[in-house]
């Protein structure tokens, strides 16, 4: 039988993460960063996606709380890069979850 209790606190649990990733602008992003290799400075990202620079940094520190990303700072800048190998293993876990939660309606 399945734990739907389970599923929703996974859920729960994981939708910052599943936010950050279904705004379009926070995907760019992350696939600035990955493409970077050391990372990029908020002026550089602001370049790359072509939004004004407070809507970056809002976006960043979105990214930051939910742990998509980090920051270094080089001298007065600060470097951006990211941090996906726990948020990616709490998505995982989630949708094994839901998975072993789901139950196929007959004929479908």
């Amino acid at each position: 039988m399945a734990n739907y209790e389970k599923s929703e606190t996974a859920l729960a649990e994981s939708a910052q993460l599943i936010g950050i990733f279904a705004e379009k602008v926070r995907r760019q992003i992350i696939i600035a960063l990955g493409n970077s290799g050391d990372g990029l400075n908020v002026t550089d990202i602001t370049a790359l996606v072509n939004i004004s620079r407070p809507a970056v940094s809002h976006h960043l520190r979105l990214m930051r709380e939910a742990g998509v990303i980090d920051m270094r700072s080089n001298g007065v800048e600060h470097i951006y890069y990211l941090t996906l190998t726990g948020p990616l293993a709490q998505l995982e876990s989630t949708f094994a979850t839901l998975s072993a939660d789901y139950e196929p309606v007959a004929g479908k």
